[in-house]
């Protein structure tokens, strides 16, 4: 196996010329494309990237990488730089070699000629491929952010020169410690220990887990996305001597879009905070549950994606435990949810209105709890009781209970708020080199950086002409107070020894 001491952030660029052959999952998800598009652009020593692809019915594996991977915008900046579409097809297509497989299957459902050809050639694998949505069942979610893992894991395994095993986690699987400052390290488990937890659940069947979910993982986490995250990380900890391998894990926080990389603004898909930018562009007037107060934790997709690269040279599996990087803003120069939302209705407000706005009323309004399911039922209260009584309107009814679903899901991160301690991605970042420095110690210009979020979700999302001429103006008070990179100190609560 290659040695990982001689390398280190300070050379990173060595690193991936040596490792140079790289085995990424979740790369048409919207982090993982972002991952592929940078190793692409910013680090051209890399000769091969194996991705792995699900594919169904009549598509092919070219279909999904031309498809899926692409035809997404985020590649632009890329063409715009070979010049031509055979310049494009020659030196950066070609080194993607697109694998059919599947993290819920054994083996990753890889075929026994592409596990051989991946064991003997790759040098790193990146875990990317995972379930975000916060409202799979506890089945599923395990399915996906716990099994798979451990599935990519037995396939690193074989890897004969494995120099790295990035593992994407994410902040939030220590939620049950609301308000508290939390170190990248591995905290017990709120309710027993991981592997007779994963042994249980692994021998219950459907209801059992349904019941396990309602009864003892939503009383604790906000979902079973963050407990089956994890329970993925308390289980690596364990196990991490006996595997064997040089497994790395970052945690981004509530991941959006690009700060600078490719260009400013660059977006995909309506997950998370996405979400809400999506849903006051077509002219929804926001009620989310929660607090103008209270921090939120924005993560710039390229930041995230230069902070796993760079953790790859970090790893070792002769360490005692596996290294942990947060990426986040939230000791750094957070921004509240109340600012947010300031952002949001001042640009839609703004903006020459979008083809599909059902509404010119642009609003972002937080409430607490019972006063939402007051001005909900209010609205839709009528609605829904006719409905219940009308089987014909099954797709209306859905619809509407979805939307009282959103903020209601959403409702643990608007009401409650976490500080994410950085010094160990801040102390690698700082020695990286410049294409693989992340600019976390600057801070953010929310200013700057949430005009560029906005016009990126109307540009790449929606797919609007953005007026670049528009000068927004951000002119409330609470804005210009509170928009400053200071530096958050807060006091270590008394917090269970880490493990």
């Amino acid at each position: 196996m290659a040695s990982q001491h001689k390398y280190g952030p300070t050379k990173a660029k060595e690193f991936y010329t040596e490792n140079n052959i790289v085995f990424l999952t979740g790369a048409t998800g919207f982090v993982g494309k972002t991952i592929l598009e940078k190793m692409l652009r910013s680090l051209p020593q890399i000769k091969k990237i194996y991705v792995l692809v699900r594919i169904s019915g009549t598509k092919t594996l070219q279909d999904r990488v031309d498809k899926d991977i692409f035809s997404s915008m985020i590649f632009d900046t890329l063409r715009a730089q070979c010049g031509t579409p055979e310049a494009f097809n020659e030196q950066i297509v070609k080194k993607i070699v697109p694998v059919r497989g599947d993290i819920t299957i054994d083996r990753l459902g890889l075929s026994d000629a592409d596990l051989h050809m991946i064991q003997e050639d790759a040098r790193i694998v990146i875990n990317s491929a995972a379930s975000v949505s916060f409202d799979d069942p506890l089945n599923n979610a395990l399915e996906m952010n716990t099994k798979g893992p451990f599935r990519t894991f037995e396939v690193a395994r074989g890897i004969k020169h494995l120099a790295a095993f990035v593992h994407i986690s994410t902040c939030y699987v220590n939620s049950p410690m609301i308000n508290a400052r939390i170190d990248e390290a591995i905290y017990p488990l709120a309710f027993g220990e991981a592997e007779e937890i994963y042994s249980k659940l692994d021998t219950m069947s459907y209801e059992e887990i349904r019941n396990y979910e309602r009864s003892v993982v939503l009383k604790t986490y906000p979902n079973t996305y963050t407990f089956s995250k994890s329970l993925t990380e308390h289980l690596i900890h364990r196990r991490f001597k006996e595997m064997g391998l040089p497994v790395v894990i970052v945690r981004p926080s509530i991941v959006s879009a690009a700060q600078s990389e490719p260009v400013p603004g660059w977006v995909e898909g309506v997950a998370a905070a996405n979400k809400a930018v999506v849903s006051c562009a077509l002219g929804h007037v926001q009620e989310w549950i929660g607090k103008h107060e209270i921090q939120t934790d924005l993560i710039p997709v390229d930041m995230v994606a230069k902070v796993i690269l760079l953790s790859a040279t970090t790893a070792d599996k002769t360490a005692p435990s596996p290294s942990i990087y947060h990426v986040g803003t939230s000791c750094l120069n957070p921004m509240t949810w109340g600012l947010f939302g300031i952002y949001l209705s001042t640009y839609w407000r703004a903006v020459e209105r979008p083809r599909r706005r059902i509404s010119d009323d642009i609003r972002f309004d937080m409430f607490d709890q019972a006063e939402f399911k007051r001005r909900f039922d209010q609205r839709f209260g009528e609605q829904i009781r006719s409905l219940a009584q009308n089987k014909d309107n099954k797709k209306l009814k859905a619809r509407i209970s979805k939307a009282m679903a959103i903020p209601m899901t959403f409702k643990t991160f608007s009401t409650s708020q976490w500080f994410f301690d950085i010094t160990n991605t801040l102390k690698i970042d700082d020695a990286a080199p410049t294409e693989l420095k992340s600019g976390l110690r600057r801070g953010m210009d929310w200013h700057q950086y949430m005009g560029d979020y906005n016009a990126g979700v109307q540009a790449f999302i929606l797919r609007e002409k953005v007026d670049r001429s528009l000068v927004i103006d951000y002119s409330t008070p609470d804005v210009k107070s509170k928009n400053t990179s200071a530096a958050l100190t807060l006091e270590k609560p008394e917090i269970s020894a880490r493990l």
